[in-house]
């Protein structure tokens, strides 16, 4: 049985799936290139379970940053914090949270290389050249290696999706910033609460996390489309919570204009982001990579063999992502409504209507079974 594989890219999803086969015995190269990890992960329920069956929860216990609710609020034309609705996670979901990338990163990363039949190469692939079965990679440094099989795990803009779809042209990207606060205030004033926050030009996502070890904050703005970046707030009490200094980094979420592609061509099998892109408002780009990875650790208990993983993995996961990113793409439109259709979501959250938001994350927080 033909063990061995390539892994391309450095990132979360590259060391997540990296750490299932290397579990499995298989010798591993990976093509790490360079890692742009930033800020954290919310991790929900769904995510969690499938973490939990992929390594010890006790290593990242120390990691993790729990939410207890969810507040709805609105910023008002004076600048002031108007205060819409709650949703509850104690009474609806256990271990939603978040986690520093960089750490979560790390815990995975260590784990695969426990098994020393892993090598690590730092170049970034830039060329994939096929004959069907037997393949060569070209690294930046002019370096040529045979792969067989190859997991690409190198991002939308990819060489392996260049290789297995040929083209990005159904894939749009839309601004999202990002940045982090290491002050006590605004941490203590979101402690254990995830908080959405509207705005004219967005919305505002922000919740505590760990970073480096320390009590922090993570921002998050999402644009109503990509000429706006994040507001300036001249109110000194909003200010406590959303500070001036933020310094805010540019990110891209991309997502599927509709058009569905391949994520396996001579065996090359897409994974992450590179396979198939999640909007980014219900935060289940990571959370359905661990559901992924979780998936295959089940096939390979069953079956060894790399294109019967792929071929159930294809036929079993694909649907109930295109639903995820679907309903992500409803949420992000309604959290993203403007005058008439900002007023009806505000009065609706406001009167505790909160029924669609469990219509949408019930069925995405419910348990998949990898046992």
């Amino acid at each position: 049985m033909d063990k061995y594989l390539t892994i391309i890219g450095g990132g979360f999803a590259s060391w997540v799936v990296a750490s299932v086969f290397a579990n499995k015995g298989y010798f591993i190269n990976i093509f790490e290139g360079k890692d742009k990890s930033f800020g954290s992960q919310q991790i929900s329920p769904n995510g969690w379970f499938a973490l939990s069956k992929l390594i010890n929860s006790k290593l990242i216990q120390s990691h993790f940053e729990a939410f207890h609710n969810i507040h709805f609020k609105k910023l008002n034309s004076k600048q002031n914090v108007e205060f819409l609705s709650q949703y509850n996670l104690i009474n609806k979901a256990s271990n939603f949270g978040s986690i520093e990338r960089k750490s979560i990163i790390n815990i995975f990363k260590n784990q695969t290389l426990k098994n020393k039949s892993v090598k690590v190469y730092n170049s970034q692939i830039k060329h994939i050249i096929s004959d069907n079965e037997n393949k060569q990679i070209i690294d930046n440094d002019g370096r040529v290696f045979e792969a067989k099989y190859i997991i690409g795990a190198d991002g939308i803009n990819g060489v392996t999706r260049k290789f297995v779809v040929g083209s990005n042209n159904n894939i749009n990207s839309k601004k999202i910033f990002r940045a982090i606060s290491f002050e006590n205030n605004p941490y203590q004033l979101t402690k254990r609460i995830l908080q959405v926050l509207f705005h004219d030009k967005g919305y505002f996502v922000i919740y505590p996390t760990k970073i480096n070890k320390k009590k922090a904050t993570n921002y998050i703005f999402v644009p109503i489309n990509n000429n706006y970046g994040p507001p300036t707030i001249n109110n000194k009490t909003v200010n406590y919570l959303i500070p001036n200094d933020l310094d805010w980094i540019t990110t891209f979420s991309s997502y599927n204009n509709g058009e569905k592609t391949s994520i396996y061509k001579n065996g090359v099998f897409l994974f992450g982001d590179a396979a198939f892109t999640i909007p980014p408002h219900l935060a289940q780009a990571g959370n359905q990579i661990l559901e992924d990875a979780a998936f295959i650790r089940n096939s390979l208990t069953e079956n060894n063999d790399f294109k019967e993983i792929i071929n159930s993995f294809i036929k079993n996961r694909y649907l109930k992502k295109n639903i995820i990113a679907n309903k992500s793409s409803m949420i992000g439109k309604i959290f993203s409504s403007q005058k008439l259709f900002g007023s009806l979501r505000n009065l609706g959250i406001k009167s505790n209507n909160l029924e669609l938001f469990d219509h949408v994350l019930n069925p995405i927080w419910t348990n998949e079974n990898h046992e």
